[in-house]
């Protein structure tokens, strides 16, 4: 069976940035699973699943407008020092977590330490960046209803574990 929308995927994957480095990974006992077409892996990475069957391995390059989107310079902001608990000492390239005024979790990072003021960064930590996908994939199967169904049901439901929405562990 070829991947299509509405397929239940099985696939290892290992994601490196265009330097080489490895910045996520399945893990061999445990393949990500998802059913395609429902927003729950990147865009880029998706759309090249399309058409692919199981037992097939391929690399795949995803541009930031494909992935995680282009680095934005309104998300980079200064807040205030003491609105950060102070009993933490705060340094560079800690990750803390919040959330937006409609309650969606928002992951940022401390890129500057100011006398009086954080500097954070509110993009995706892969934002801007080019990612290369190495794929095997597992098995392809038609999803059940029930995983459709599953899928569509309103938001907060516990079974949707796309964090970042991504395909990979970050965020």
């Amino acid at each position: 069976m070829k991947i299509a929308n509405e397929s239940h995927v099985s696939m290892d994957y290992t994601l490196r940035l265009t330097s080489g480095e490895v910045v996520d990974q399945s893990d061999p006992s445990s393949p990500i699973e998802f059913v395609c077409g429902h927003d729950q892996i990147i865009p880029g990475l998706e759309k090249s699943l399309i058409g692919k069957e199981a037992n097939e391995s391929f690399t795949v390059e995803v541009a930031p407008e494909e992935a995680y989107g282009e680095h934005r310079a309104e998300m980079v902001q200064e807040i205030p020092s003491n609105q950060f608990p102070p009993n933490v000492e705060l340094k560079v390239g800690m990750t803390f977590q919040s959330r937006t005024p409609q309650g969606q979790p928002l992951v940022f990072s401390i890129t500057e330490i100011q006398d009086d003021a954080v500097v954070v960064d509110m993009n995706h930590p892969l934002a801007g960046k080019t990612l290369v996908f190495e794929v095997v994939i597992r098995s392809v199967r038609e999803a059940t209803p029930g995983e459709i169904e599953a899928l569509n049901a309103p938001a907060g439901n516990p079974q949707d574990t796309s964090e970042c929405g991504g395909g990979c562990s970050c965020g």
